[in-house]
């Protein structure tokens, strides 16, 4: 809490809306600056810091304000916060010596030789002409001489003439590790940096100069200034070469240990832009929510912490977090009376108009657009570059808070989402498809993996255009629409051989028999969700109906109160607030729609119900009487518009989108009482593209049949526990985990901070379904026990004999991880330290780089069918990662899974497969009917066979 007596007395100044200026380019010629000036030659030291303080506010980026607030408190006697605004100096001019040359007397006097030795580090590296060094020497030298009086800070005077003993000679090898390894990124032009070699090469320099800033002969505060010096100057001339920065930028911000404070603010300034550029708004959240997170208690100035609301207001909105946007909104709007910045407090009404506009706060929204309106009639202000951010946010939601007048703005989308809240569709759906054709152009001049941060705005784009033509009944261009929404999924860049696969080529691989349903979410950008556009597609027809969104649910929503206990449990998980005003009133109900959060809140709801726990030996069901309720209702929602055109089909491919991917169509129930898995063979797939590939392509034959994994053992994991108390903490984590999975290190210490007190339980019914395999179906090989390892399976991938087998068997544990989705696994056999350098768990990233030319993988374990939304990738997790690794088709699981009634299920199925030569899906059918029939016993509940979704063609 170093600054906060410090930020109270300068606060104290500004309580009150002042009117902004703009100010000249160069502080020096700022009013203020004299006052400051003059402050100190009358030693007022007071009004020396107040003026500083209102100079840092004016100019919030530039490293002389640190300076002179530093140069403030010094005179005021507080060395230890001259100390800290001389780091936040450094960190935006590091090339400056004069900052640590006065950095290092602060840090003497407050008696904190360490932060004295990183200033004169920093000095040396710089590089200075004989004369000068021999100068600065002797003025240091003198300074700490002088305080040699001083009892308690004897041993730091000891230490730092130490630090300046041979200081020519240091600072001569400093300087030249310097230029040697940063001249070309220091000294960088645009014209460098926008041609690609010489940029790549000025990288790698930058790169390899890592080792000399481990050996400490460079200065970390410098190595920073130079990567956010190339990232400057790529923002303007070469966007693509700022991409390439991001995770250097990345690793910057989040290592705590190595670099400070504001070296890691000054990074994280430059990694939000590109990430925002991106619209990867899960990442502008992680990095300003961290950041936030470490500012506390030590912000130097109103505009730091302003930069981090920005961002994150930004990321909340652009992820349509409309109430957490809202909320974020309210603390960033007490900051607006502080802030002198003109360019800080125009991006501030660009985010805030927007973030009060679509939550729908009209009263708020309005009150910002007053402000912002008479913040554009400042005099001069018509001129600068940054008043785009104010004129963009009122063009863009002026309509939605009441201007009552159509202003279209030139940004398609914008005006599109407008147009359609006026009911214009026609008007709206020309400006989509312009919007569409724009983030096309786009998308194709990217990288496939720089496209997932595009994917969530042409997602939008879609849905809305799909609505529009509904309305406007052109129903033949929707089947388009939804396919194109798949088309830039990686899934589909791996495995399709066409990028969008027409209507005819779908239907002349459909059976006459056979239906293809797909879904297009259109609530997506809106304040409500889970309104969705179905297209049934049959051999000669097409059908185009929305689903029923809340209608069904309209009582359970109004009524059930373990609505709220789920909500809260969520929430937790999920580290946010709970979303409780539609339950408590505190919002007025759109009727028939979900509010936002309500459609995941029901697709939950739904899975508590579905699962079981087993209590002295017996199976016991959440609510088991309210089961066939609610699969009816969701039956209702799906399915039952449907009806009429799902006459003599029986098989149906659902192809689902976002959240419709975790619901078991197999077992909705109709109004007969049937499970849709009585009546239809059920599959799924991600695209039709997807589809026809997987049947077009030439049929492998394979020299055996099964190869199964079983009887793996558990051991908690040694290793220590990483701290966990804080959004920040848990940043960090993942973080630290992207980093090793890229290396191949071990996660072991992840896997530990989150494991239980006790090591998961030996699977006996795994084990025997897999001995049981081996007996019933010919061809078939079996790792069991102490052979079920990581270490083997990948074994087997690098030696290209998994590509032998038809189908693969894994029995055993699996999780999507809650809150770090990269540690979601399939377990192996786990040790208590790693093994060979495997952890025994296998992570969805380390699944999809394995060589899989399987056609078929069943992972007998609970979860694995589940894992995370991603624009483009519908839910992305095991299965995705087992398609991406060369797999033909899948069975995995929505909820946990009985041991029993799996054994039951995997041992007849591959005895269909492999003895009775049926087709994956139609041997499944028949064996989840025999469930249901009760063959195999007390097993009939859907508990037992409908967590098992068959993937494939």
């Amino acid at each position: 809490m170093r600054y906060s007596t410090f930020l109270a007395f300068m606060f104290a100044h500004v309580l009150c809306w002042s009117q902004v200026t703009i100010p000249p380019n160069d502080a020096t010629s700022h009013p203020s600056y004299a006052a400051f000036l003059e402050a100190g030659r009358s030693k007022n030291n007071n009004a020396r810091l107040s003026t500083a303080g209102e100079l840092l506010e004016v100019y919030p980026e530039n490293a002389k304000t640190f300076g002179w607030v530093a140069s403030a408190l010094y005179g005021n006697n507080r060395p230890d916060d001259a100390v800290m605004f001389s780091q936040w100096a450094m960190a935006f001019d590091s090339y400056n010596p004069e900052t640590s040359f006065y950095g290092f007397t602060y840090a003497v006097f407050a008696n904190r030789p360490t932060e004295a030795k990183l200033f004169l580090e920093n000095m040396q590296a710089v590089g200075q002409d004989q004369a000068t060094m021999q100068r600065d020497y002797q003025a240091l030298s003198g300074y700490v001489n002088s305080l040699a009086n001083y009892p308690q800070l004897s041993a730091t005077v000891q230490m730092a003439n130490g630090f300046l003993t041979d200081y020519n000679n240091r600072s001569i090898t400093r300087a030249k590790a310097t230029f040697e390894n940063l001249a070309s990124s220091l000294g960088a032009t645009y014209e460098d940096i926008a041609q690609n070699a010489t940029a790549d090469s000025i990288l790698s320099d930058w790169v390899n100069a890592g080792k000399a800033v481990e050996e400490g002969l460079i200065s970390r505060a410098l190595y920073t200034e130079a990567l956010v010096s190339m990232a400057q100057l790529s923002e303007k001339v070469n966007f693509s070469f700022g991409q390439k920065l991001e995770p250097y930028l990345e690793k910057i911000v989040f290592d705590q240990k190595n670099y400070s404070l504001p070296s890691r603010y000054r990074a994280f300034l430059k990694l939000a832009r590109v990430q925002a550029a991106l619209k990867r708004w899960d990442k502008v959240l992680a990095s300003s929510s961290f950041m936030i997170d470490e500012l506390k208690g030590k912000t130097p100035s109103t505009t730091v912490l302003a930069k981090t609301y920005f961002y994150t207001v930004m990321a909340l909105t652009g992820q349509q977090k409309y109430d957490e946007a809202a909320i974020i909104a309210d603390a960033y709007v007490n900051l607006l009376p502080k802030i002198k910045s003109p360019q800080y407090l125009a991006e501030a009404y660009h985010v805030l108009l927007r973030a009060y506009a679509f939550n729908k706060d009209v009263e708020k929204g309005k009150a910002i657009r007053k402000k912002a309106q008479e913040f554009l009639k400042i005099p001069g202000m018509e001129n600068q570059p940054f008043i785009g951010f104010v004129t963009d946010g009122l063009s863009a939601t002026e309509n939605i808070l009441g201007e009552g007048v159509v202003a279209l703005t030139g940004n398609a989308y914008n005006d599109g989402v407008t147009l359609v809240g006026l009911k214009k569709y026609t008007e709206a759906a020309h400006q989509f498809e312009k919007a569409k054709e724009e983030e096309i152009k786009v998308l194709e001049g990217l990288s496939t993996l720089a496209q997932r941060g595009y994917l969530d705005k042409f997602q939008r784009i879609n849905g809305n255009l799909a609505a529009s033509y509904y309305e406007t009944q052109q129903f033949e261009k929707i089947y388009d629409v939804i396919e194109s929404n798949r088309s830039y999924s990686l899934l589909n860049d791996k495995r399709s051989n066409v990028k969008q696969l027409p209507l005819k080529e779908l239907q002349a691989v459909l059976e006459p028999n056979e239906a293809y349903l797909s879904f297009i979410d259109v609530s997506k950008g809106s304040t409500y969700e889970g309104t969705y556009l179905m297209c049934l597609v049959r051999k000669n027809d097409i059908t185009i109906k929305y689903n029923r969104s809340a209608g069904a649910f309209a009582d359970v929503l109004e009524n059930d109160k373990e609505l709220i206990a789920l909500e809260k449990e969520m929430a937790k998980n999920e580290f946010r607030q709970p979303n409780l005003d539609y339950f408590n009133g505190a919002k007025t109900r759109k009727d028939g729609m979900f509010a936002p959060g309500e459609f995941k809140l029901m697709t939950q709801y739904l899975r508590k119900h579905m699962e079981a726990k087993v209590v002295d030996g017996q199976y016991v069901f959440y609510q088991k009487e309210k089961m066939p309720d609610l699969l009816r209702r969701f039956y209702i929602t799906f399915i039952d518009g449907l009806e009429d055109k799902l006459q003599g089909v029986t098989k149906l491919t659902i192809s689902p989108e976002g959240l419709t991917g975790t619901i078991p169509f197999d077992a909705l129930m109709d109004w007969q009482g049937r499970y849709l898995a009585e009546r239809f063979e059920m599959g799924y797939i991600p695209s039709a593209s997807l589809l026809y590939s997987l049947r077009k392509q030439p049929k492998k034959k394979f020299e055996k049949n099964v190869l199964a994994f079983g009887g793996a053992t558990y051991a908690l994991h040694s290793a220590p526990k990483t701290p966990l108390t804080s959004i920040g903490d848990l940043e960090k984590l993942r973080y630290r985990v992207r980093e090793d999975l890229k290396k191949g290190l071990p996660l072991d210490y992840a896997f530990a901070t989150f494991q239980s007190d006790e090591p998961m339980g030996f699977l006996q019914g795994g084990r025997n379904e897999v001995v049981l395999i081996q007996k019933q179906v010919p061809l078939t090989d079996t790792r069991l026990d102490e052979m079920m390892t990581e270490n083997e399976l990948k074994r087997m991938s690098k030696a290209n004999e998994l590509g032998k087998y038809r189908a693969l068997h894994l029995s055993s544990h699996a999780s999507v991880h809650p809150y770090v989705f990269d540690l979601s696994a399939f377990a192996m056999t786990v040790k208590p330290e790693p093994v060979d350098g495997e952890d025994g768990m296998l992570v969805v990233g380390e699944v999809e780089k394995l060589n899989l030319p399987i056609d078929f993988v069943m992972l007998s374990a609970c979860q694995t069918a589940l894992g995370i939304e991603s624009p483009g990738d519908g839910i992305k997790g095991l299965n995705q990662a087992l398609f991406n690794a060369g797999v033909n088709s899948t069975l995995t699981s929505l909820w946990s899974v009985s041991d029993s009634g799996t054994m039951f299920l995997s041992v007849e199925l591959y005895d269909r497969m492999f003895n009775k030569n049926m087709a994956t899906s139609s041997a499944l059918a028949e064996v989840k009917r025999n469930f249901i029939a009760g063959v195999y016993g007390n097993q009939t509940h859907p508990y037992f066979w409908a967590p098992f979704i068959y993937t494939g063609y």
